[in-house]
């Protein structure tokens, strides 16, 4: 079994049965994936609300791959285990026009820096005492579809996309049915917490 890593480099924003691999694995081998986050790089530490109004959502949920399983076919089952996640110290919560479940009660964009501790164990703080355990997962994971064309990672669908369940986590073994040759892997969206 050999260890690879991929960097944040190679992502895509769909699943499409068309793309090339940016790297082939063997059953058994281990892949750390360098993840970009949910805007796609459009927003950083500095980073203002004005910001957020401005995201262009073809950037958005970035997914790293994709990577080709030697000997997959279709009718067989991808099985991933999370081994280990390594937080990067910052990250953002944002509120952004026109989207999400409450879009219609809170209409302007804003944002929420946060700065914290990587080791896990240390919560991240908030404001007024307030602070967030960390339970990293994955947000963002899953293979191309047996139909042509690009589609959105963002639905959950039978061959993965935008879970965004906290139970995707170091320890946790996600199952894939593979619709296509080699599975074309990714992941991306990471989170450090999230409510």
């Amino acid at each position: 079994m050999a260890s690879h890593y991929l960097e944040r480099r190679h992502h895509h924003f769909g699943w499409d049965n068309s793309r090339s691999p940016v790297l082939t694995v063997r059953p058994g081998d281990t892949v750390e994936f360098e993840t970009i986050d949910a805007s796609g790089g459009q927003l950083n530490p500095s980073s203002t609300a004005a910001d957020v109004g401005r995201l262009d959502f073809g950037g958005v949920n970035p997914a790293t791959g994709p990577v080709y399983v030697e000997g997959a076919e279709p009718g067989d089952a991808l099985v991933v285990h999370v081994r280990e996640m390594k937080p990067s110290g910052w990250g953002w919560t944002a509120n952004i026009p026109g989207f999400g479940l409450l879009a219609h009660r809170f209409k302007d964009p804003a944002i929420v820096h946060w700065h914290y501790a990587t080791d896990l164990k240390t919560p991240a703080p908030f404001k007024a005492g307030a602070s967030v355990p960390l339970k990293p997962f994955i947000g963002v994971i899953g293979q191309a579809l047996a139909e042509g064309g690009s589609h959105s990672v963002v639905p959950p669908r039978r061959v993965g996309g935008n879970m965004d369940t906290a139970d995707i986590c170091v320890g946790s073994t996600v199952t894939f049915p593979v619709e296509v040759a080699g599975c074309l892997f990714s992941l991306g969206d990471t989170h450090a917490a999230q409510g």
